[in-house]
Parts: structure tokens; sequence; C-alpha cells
């Protein structure tokens, strides 16, 4: 059955209501914890490189490492220039294509004769520092290796100070080795092009591949796609093609490959001419330092005391192979996308039922997010792009929280909603029973003691032929709410209408533990409760039925009969359509008794078990009679009530003729009934 148009729109109202909170939310989330969630994506793409690391050795890029053994060997750092010299002309004897320090020059010396010649000789690419926010403003050497740019262009950021090598050695080709250390330390980015007095000067492992490209200069472009780089530094010589950065002109470090991939040669071995034959020819060399003793740590995805030399010789490779990650400029259209599809598929789901929604929309929330970051570490590890993650993820999963739980408030409400109808229609424990229980057609039903009121309106049917339905209507609604009044004002339960009568019971659903034996201890309280409920029945009612009676109809007056014994009450039928009720010979005597108060003229007759519980005292025996439908004779009380009596305890009610077999002169409870006569 397709839902009603009030359903539709109340969906529809918890859905734009639950995506508006997460929009909230996640606003206020981004300006509170705006860093932390920085990090977050951060250290999501760090464990992308891990799980993903190639551990292929790297022949292409040779590291030559003064380690701790070369300390040892040949004295502490620094070396004496003839030395350095020495370790220039070593490699280009090797055969290597490209020399690439990570090292400064920095200190003038009386033999820097050897260095300088070595450098001008070979012509290695040289490192140079720049310091951009750490305070002061050092001016040590020479700058080198600016780019011929007429001025700074928007994206790179001025230093404050630099230290370079020094004057006499000044080599031509020099780039920068200062990174972009991150709030957690962990090395990232390093910035491409750092400004200085209107000059540029690349990055080292950009000015590597401009010398290995043999080109001068160097062009920076905007990107013009969404799948662009927000800018792109390109030259016609190089071969791999633009260079991406992000919007900030910083190179994205890629971790791809595991440090153990790269071939590490010791320093000393180098000059002691113990390198394998044709291992560094032809290829690229990075001079570096892994020697604790230097001070060149940095934190890396792979631990968090790694050499700086690992972060040059990730960006070299991945320049080389053209994979340096980078972020589209259309990123922002994406997470917009991922956060559409995933808010669409909440309401997808929603639109299946809010009985699991607190549980589904939030798990699915989660899927969803699982699912965006392993398609950031897809597209960072196969195609070198770098797909924010964390703002779509977490607006569908504060959306999935907010619709669960607003789904789950609606399903509380629409269930107390039904437990309310529910138990307009069926006793309110047979109604909170069910509200929890799935359909069944088994018997579920239980016997217990109880004590049973039957009251019903005589003459009604001639009343109702004879006045409009919408009168007669108006009749029963008042009988029937003054005695669901009255009954549960003495802790009865109204267990049916039916037509023009009552059945109300007391005790009627079985209790355990304390409730239950609270409830044995009572004795007998539940048949005075039952016996005090029909006389406060039988006075409310003579203010709500018509008096006099219309013209040309008998009076309306009520019977009552009540009894105590046991009784079974449950569910019964199909599942598909059932119906709970209270049967046995206990509510089959209270019905019998009704008929019997039009022929002993008595407006309440009472059963012997209920006479055995309240005592005798106090109500007359009428005696015993065989009622209609039963095989044992049954004795009958009636609580008496003379006219004089009964008017002072209610002053608006009708009085009752006394008397054994008098008919009433007033009540009209109709024609005597011959099957009904006392037992001989």
């Amino acid at each position: 059955m397709a839902p009603s148009g009030s359903r539709l729109a109340l969906r529809h109202g918890v859905f734009a209501l639950s995506l508006a909170l997460a929009t909230l939310l996640w606003a206020l989330l981004h300006f509170a914890a705006g860093g932390t969630l920085a990090r977050l994506e951060e250290r999501s793409g760090d464990l992308v490189w891990r799980l993903a690391a190639d551990h292929r050795d790297e022949r292409r890029l040779i590291v030559v490492d003064i380690d701790e053994r070369s300390l040892r060997e040949l004295g502490p750092w620094p070396w004496p220039r003839a030395t350095q010299a020495r370790l220039i002309d070593q490699l280009a004897a090797q055969g290597v294509r490209q020399q690439i320090f990570d090292i400064v020059f920095t200190d003038p010396r009386p033999d820097d004769e050897a260095l300088v010649r070595a450098v001008r000789q070979h012509r290695p690419v040289l490192a140079q520092v720049f310091a951009l926010e750490q305070g002061g403003q050092p001016r040590v050497g020479q700058l080198a290796g600016a780019l011929e740019w007429p001025s700074c262009p928007a994206p790179f950021g001025p230093a404050a100070g630099f230290l370079a090598n020094f004057g006499a050695l000044a080599p031509q080709d020099a780039g920068h080795i200062t990174p972009r250390v991150a709030s957690d330390g962990f090395v990232r980015h390093q910035p491409a092009v750092i400004c200085f007095e209107g000059r540029s000067y690349p990055a080292l492992a950009i000015a590597a591949l401009m010398r290995a490209g043999a080109e001068d200069g160097m062009k920076l472009e905007r990107g013009s796609s969404l799948f662009d780089p927000p800018w792109a530094l390109s030259a016609p010589g190089i071969a791999s093609g633009p260079v991406p950065l992000n919007a900030r002109g910083d190179l994205r470090v890629s971790w791809r490959l595991h440090p153990d991939s790269f071939i590490s040669v010791s320093a000393a071995d180098v000059l002691a001419g113990r390198v394998p034959a044709g291992l560094l020819e032809q290829a690229w060399v990075l001079v570096g330092s892994s020697a604790f003793g230097l001070n060149d740590a940095i934190a890396t995805p792979f631990g968090g005391a790694g050499t700086g030399l690992q972060a040059h010789a990730q960006l070299i490779t991945a320049l080389i192979d053209a994979r340096t990650p980078y972020t589209p400029r259309g990123e922002p259209l994406a997470k917009a996308i991922a956060a559409a599809l995933g808010a669409l598929l909440l309401f997808l789901l929603s639109r299946r039922g809010a009985r699991f929604g607190l549980v589904l929309l939030p798990l699915a929330a989660g899927a969803w997010a699982v699912l965006l970051w392993a398609g950031h570490a897809l597209a960072l590890g196969r195609g070198a792009i770098w797909l924010g993650w964390v703002d779509p993820a977490l607006l569908v999963l504060v959306m999935g929280s907010a619709m669960g739980t607003l789904q789950h408030a609606r399903s509380r409400i629409d269930r107390d909603r039904l437990y309310a109808h529910l138990s307009s229609y069926l006793p309110a424990p047979v109604a909170a029973a069910l509200a929890l229980q799935p359909p069944s057609s088994a018997i579920k039903a239980s016997t217990n003691l109880v004590s049973v009121l039957f009251a019903d309106i005589r003459n009604f049917s001639a009343y109702c032929e004879a006045r409009p339905p919408e009168e007669a209507a108006a009749v029963l609604h008042a009988f029937f709410s003054t005695a669901t009044r009255v009954v549960e004002a003495h802790g009865g339960v109204v267990e049916a209408f039916q037509g023009d009568a009552i059945l109300a019971v007391w005790n009627g659903e079985p209790m355990s533990g304390d409730a239950g034996q609270a409830r044995a201890r009572s004795g007998n309280a539940h048949a005075r409760s039952a016996l005090r409920a029909a006389i406060d029945l039988q006075a409310a009612i003579q203010g709500v039925l018509p008096d006099p009676a219309p013209a040309g109809l008998e009076p309306l007056a009520l019977g009552i009969g009540v009894e105590s014994g046991p009784a079974m009450a449950g569910s019964f039928g199909l599942a598909s359509r059932r119906t709970h009720m209270v049967m046995g010979r206990t509510v089959s005597i209270a019905s019998r008794l009704v008929d019997m108060s039009a022929e002993l003229a008595h407006p309440i007759l009472v059963g012997e078990g209920l006479a055995a519980q309240v005592g005798a005292a106090g109500l007359q025996s009428m005696g015993t009679f065989l009622l209609e439908g039963l095989r044992v004779p049954h004795h009958i009380y009636a609580y008496p009530l003379q006219p004089a009596q009964f008017a002072a305890q209610h002053p608006r009610c009708k009085a009752w003729p006394s008397g054994d077999r008098a008919r009433p002169a007033r009540a009209g409870l109709g024609r005597p009934r011959t099957a009904l006569r006392p037992s001989r």
C-alpha cells in the first residue's frame, strides 16, 4: 500500500531536518576542530602510503649516505674539502648521470679550491635552505639557481632569510631543501618555489629535473579544467610533463616507495672504491646523511624518525615518473557529489521504514564513509590524485546519526500512538503486550481467579428503533464513558463493549514476581472492588440515561451481574484477525445474572462465588436457580437497596422496589422469562 501524503510529507520533513542539522553540526565541527579534521585526512593518506608502498628496488636513484660508518672511517663531519671533492670525483668516475646533494656548504675554508673545482667540473645540484616561519633573518652564503622570472608569482610565499653555499662555490645549479612541517611533525609538502627579494628559487627536486633536461626556464601555468591541478610548472625540456602544485604552490610528497626500496651506499664505500660495478652507472645519486649527529631527522608515514633525504628521494622519483600527487580543481565539486550521493542513499533507506532506522541509517552512513576512504585510497595509489574524503564522510555520518535518531523518535511516537489506539479498544496490559510482539496464530491465554461485572441497558433495542441513530449513539457513548470511568476508578479493566452492554474484569491478567505475590495476599480485594463498582455504576448511570423516557417507550434502566471465579483470558484466532476475550463459567454466570435482574426486580445481582469472597452479610439471598445454558444450579444474591436508603445514598437515582419476585413498576426490565426458574 502506498504511503499517504501526510506520511510522505513527514518523511521528507525528517530528511530535510536531518540535512539541516547535519550541515549545521558539520559547520560547527569545522569551526571548532578544523585542524583536527585536516590532520585526520592527512593521517588517512599516511595509512594509504604504508599499506600500498612499493617494495621493488629503485635503481634510477641511488642514495649515497654519509652514515655512522662513514663518520667512523673518515672522521667527524665536516670532512676536509679535498675529501668532499674526492667524493664528487669518485661519483663522476662511476658513471653517475647526475649528482644531487642534500648538503649545504656554508662556511668558506682555506682548502676550498679542490671543492670549487669539482663542483664547476661536474655541476652537481647543491642545496640551500630558506627561513620561512622560523623567525629571525639569517643571511649566510650566496643564493644561486634563481629562475628567470621577472618577479615572484602569486602562489609562492616569501622567505625571511637563508643558508646558502659560500660565495666562491656559488653553484650554477641549486635548489632549496626547505620542508613545510605539519603540526604533527610530518613532512607532507614542500614549497615548489620560494621567493626572496623578488627572485624565485626552485626546490631541490625541481632543480634536479631542470638540470637533467638542460632546461634553463620554467613556466608557471594555472589549471583550466576541473581535472587539472590549481597550478603547474612546465618546461619543454622536461619529458615527464608539468609538475602539479596545490593552491599554495607546494609539492605534495609522494611516499609511494617504501624506504627499503631505495638502494643506499655508504659514502665510505664510494671513497674506498667498494661499490659494486655498474651500480651507479647512468643513475641519479642523492648524497645526504642518516647519521643522527647531523640533525637531519623528520617524521614520515613509515616511522617517527626518518631522514630528510628520504623526502627528497620521494620527490625526485615522483617527478621522474610524473607521479606527484595533486588535488584537482574540481575537488570541492567531487566532495559535494559524494555528500549528495550519501544523502540520497540515506533517503532511500529511510523509505524502507523507521523500525531499524536508529541502527541501519548510522551503519549505512559509516559504510559510505568507508567507501569514500577506499575511493580516496584508490585514487591516491593508482592515479596520484588526492581527493579529500573527510568532509563528505563527516556530513553523511552526522546526517545518518540525525536521521536515525529522528526516525527512532518518529517510530516511538508512532508506536505510542498505536498503543494509545490499541489501549482504547483493548485492555491496556493487552495492548502493551501486543505492541511489542509479532503477529501469531497461536492461542495465548491463561486462567486466573477473577471478578467479573456484566452490565446491560434494558429496552435499548426498542429505543434505537424509535429514536434517531445519532441520539442512540449519544446515549451509548455516555454509558460507555461513564462505565469506563467507574470501573477504572475501582481498579478494574473494561474487557469488552458488547452492543449495549459492557464486560469488566478484575484480576484478569496473570502476574508474577512481587506484584503477583502482593495481589495474592490481597485475597478478596478484587471481589469487593467489583461489587463497589457495580453499586457506583448503578448510581452514576441514573444521570446518564434519558429520564423520563420518550413517549411510547419503556424507561431505560441498567441491570448488573457480578461474580468471582476462574476464567480464561487471552487472544484467539488467526494472525490476520484475532480477538481478545475473557471466557468461562464465571463470565457466563455474570451474563445470566444480568438477565435475571429483570425477573427478580433487583438492579444488582451477585453470584455465589463473589458472595463467598465478600461474605453473605449485607447481601439478600434470592434462592437457587438453574440459569439458562448451565447444568448446575447457582445461588443468587441481590445487593438490597431500599427505596429510602437508595434515595438517601444516591439522591439522583430512581428507587427499585424490593421483593423476591415482584416485577418493578417503572424499571422497564421487560417480561419475566419462564425459562429461568428456582431449582427444586
